[in-house]
């Protein structure tokens, strides 16, 4: 038996109005409305039921105002309906706060007993009539104790027929100014339900005169429950919160930590390890909003992306004889296959000095459209198989690189396409924010350093994906080229223009091996300036090399760090810091020797210290470095990042290093926590 609720003022016109769109059969009030179909689909879609009783909730007033109309319009209309007055005797009208908490109690203690009674998916609720107050009520007793669906009435200015008029004699225009609207359907129970029935419970007791139910008592006993209740359970949140975040070391996001229990241990205890499920997993994992810290500009690009940046360099081209004798030779080699030959082409070009050879590039590239695995056998080889792809070294994993990089990113439509790639990737990946890193003094064959940012800036301002530039110096070029980055980024910070804000830190890159206090003196006009400062550190040497990062060097983060868990006591410093480590799994298996838990051939490799980490409260974050090199991207990162780790990652783990990207980001701290407002959205909606 489907049940209404509904409270009423001085009219009697909203109860016709509701019946109509729920009982259409028996009374077609909105057979002519203009939206009747509408009306109609959104009944039958949701599975909404006519309704065979009305509880009508009154005041003294509102009751005689409402009796006699409402008996004679069912009557009239021949609706076999249960009609029941729930009226408040003492209350001629609600006038103070005193009878709005009266009423409250009623509007609760009759939604309760529907729940009780295990009604809640046949009981409707109206939120049109009577006081402000009373709707208000109606609403929180439906997320308090469930219903199968809330209705509004809205109408276009004052609404009155004749009730007992048959409905296809009322005028259209009277009834197209009024419109009903599914408020919310289908709405749970709360937790507070449960607990009530574990009470002693105090529902006002009516005199019951015919269909009139009369509470005379001024007592709110069943109300005072609910809101103790409400008070303790509250409490419970709060406490439980403190606990669950205080006891973990390392910070989830807070939305999280106000999910049910159950939920937050289902989190826990799902694992993704990238052997079972890996096509749902990676789809989870797509889906989530994510950052990446560390992804350099000159290693971004897949070989499809490749071709398609040396097309768009190729306006430059001079048609030379030079050019026109390599394009020959290697259309020659990729009609016949011949890998051979096609290696040692690209061996003579990549001799060349940087003024011709980023043209050459082009042109052997281009020659590859539309034979993309070719190429792909060319740069890769035999690394193409996962499990041959590691422990490389750093030499061998940059040689891959050469085929861009400067090699390509030598004009603005060179820039302009991979930025156009960029865009792509971030949308694929709902990426919210990303760290670009590159070196622009060193694409300026045809570009100055600072027209190569403001071509960055100008293509990647303005996204869904809020993109920041890194610059970066590195350790092995001359001293010359590492002072004219440091001066690039120094004076467009301070210059304080449209570009100012777009870079966010600089970045030493390059062979550690160097010594940080000659560098210290080399970057100090940056720390003078509080320019945020991440180092590659700790990726192909010692633990030491990332403790002068930290105290030479003043490093805000660290790229790689996979040797700190060497040192206990530069752990806990960097925790105490919040000082971030940007692992990147898939560069770091390749490169060095990492175990990867589904290849079996790597079994006697080292273990991969994300988990560790984790454990001991580092902001570790996951980033994809060089992912056109690593075949890769931001989402397969965590895949990979799971099959590194024994058991994988749960859930729980994911979001939790997701969130350290977040917080961990070089952004000022208004921007962090809106890009944690809106990722939190999209998270919550997922799990």
């Amino acid at each position: 038996m489907s049940q209404l609720i509904i409270s009423m003022g001085k009219t009697s016109y909203l109860i016709a109005e509701v019946v109509g769109f729920f009982n259409y059969e028996q009374y077609p009030l909105y057979y002519n409305h203009k939206s009747f179909e509408t009306l109609k689909e959104t009944r039958e879609k949701n599975q909404l039921e006519p309704i065979n009783t009305i509880s009508m909730i009154c005041t003294n007033d509102s009751f005689t105002s409402n009796k006699q109309a409402v008996e004679d319009w069912l009557k009239a209309q021949h609706l076999n309906i249960d009609l029941q007055f729930h009226i408040l005797n003492q209350l001629k009208d609600i006038s103070s706060a005193e009878d709005a908490r009266i009423m409250r109690n009623l509007i609760y203690s009759l939604v309760y007993n529907c729940y009780k009674q295990g009604n809640s998916n046949k009981l409707y609720l109206c939120l049109s009539g009577g006081r402000k107050t009373m709707s208000s009520d109606i609403q929180q007793a439906a997320y308090l104790f469930g219903c199968k669906a809330m209705i509004h009435i809205l109408a276009e200015g004052d609404v009155s027929f004749n009730l007992s008029a048959a409905p296809e004699d009322i005028e259209p225009a009277v009834i197209n100014k009024i419109n009903p609207v599914l408020y919310q359907k289908d709405i749970p129970a709360s937790k507070l339900a449960e607990l009530i029935e574990e009470e002693k419970v105090y529902f006002p007791e009516p005199k019951i005169k015919g269909n009139e139910y009369i509470y005379s008592d001024s007592e709110t006993k069943f109300l005072n429950q609910v809101e103790e209740l409400q008070t303790k359970q509250d409490n419970l949140t709060i406490n439980y919160y403190t606990k669950l975040r205080y006891s973990e070391p390392s910070s989830n996001f807070q939305i999280l930590h106000l999910l049910n229990p159950k939920k937050i241990q289902e989190l826990k205890n799902n694992y993704i390890n990238g052997i079972d499920n890996i096509k749902q997993d990676l789809n989870w994992l797509y889906k989530l909003p994510k950052t990446d810290l560390h992804c350099h500009l000159g290693g971004f690009a897949d070989t499809e992306g490749l071709i398609k940046i040396a097309i768009a360099n190729l306006k430059y081209s001079g048609n030379t004889l030079e050019e026109k004798k390599l394009e020959r030779s290697t259309i020659n080699a990729i009609q016949k296959n011949d890998l051979n030959k096609l290696k040692a082409i690209w061996k003579t070009i990549s001799t060349r000095e940087n003024k011709v050879r980023w043209l050459l590039v082009s042109l052997y590239l281009r020659c590859f459209e539309g034979k993309e695995k070719l190429l792909e056998q060319v740069i890769w080889n035999n690394l193409l198989q996962e499990d041959n792809f590691v422990d490389i070294g750093l030499e061998n994993y940059e040689e891959i690189g050469d085929f861009q990089g400067s090699s390509l990113l030598q004009t603005e439509e060179a820039l302009r396409e991979i930025c156009h790639q960029l865009k792509d990737d971030a949308k694929k990946n709902n990426l919210r924010y990303k760290e670009l890193r590159c070196s622009p003094c060193n694409y300026t064959n045809k570009l100055k350093a600072t027209e190569v940012v403001e071509i960055l800036y100008d293509e990647l301002i303005d996204e869904e994906c809020v993109f920041r530039l890194i610059i970066i110096g590195s350790r092995h070029k001359t001293q010359r080229i590492l002072k004219e980055h440091i001066d690039l980024c120094k004076n467009i910070k301070r210059e304080n223009g449209k570009i100012s804000d777009f870079i966010c830190g600089f970045d030493l890159a390059g062979p550690e091996e160097k010594t940080t206090l000659s560098l210290r003196e080399k970057i100090l006009p940056l720390l003078e300036d509080c320019i945020r400062i991440t180092i590659h550190s700790g990726e192909t040497t010692s633990v030491k090399n990332i403790w002068e990062a930290v105290y030479n060097l003043n490093a805000d983060r660290i790229g790689h760090g996979l040797y700190l868990q060497d040192d206990e006591n530069l752990m806990l410093k960097l925790k105490e810091n919040k000082t971030a480590i940007e692992l990147c799994p898939s560069s770091n298996f390749q490169i060095n020797s990492y175990r990867d838990y589904s290849i079996n051939s790597t079994s006697k490799m080292r273990i991969y210290p994300l988990k560790q980490y984790l454990q001991k409260g580092i902001k570790a974050c996951i980033c994809s470095d060089d992912p056109g090199i690593s075949r890769t991207d931001i989402s397969k990162e965590y895949l990979k990042a799971a099959k590194m780790t024994k058991g994988g990652l749960s859930k729980w783990n994911i979001l939790t290093i997701i969130r350290n990207g977040f917080v961990s980001s070089f952004q000022t701290r208004e921007n962090k926590q809106k890009l944690i407002s809106e990722a939190e959205k999209d998270i919550m909606k997922l799990v």
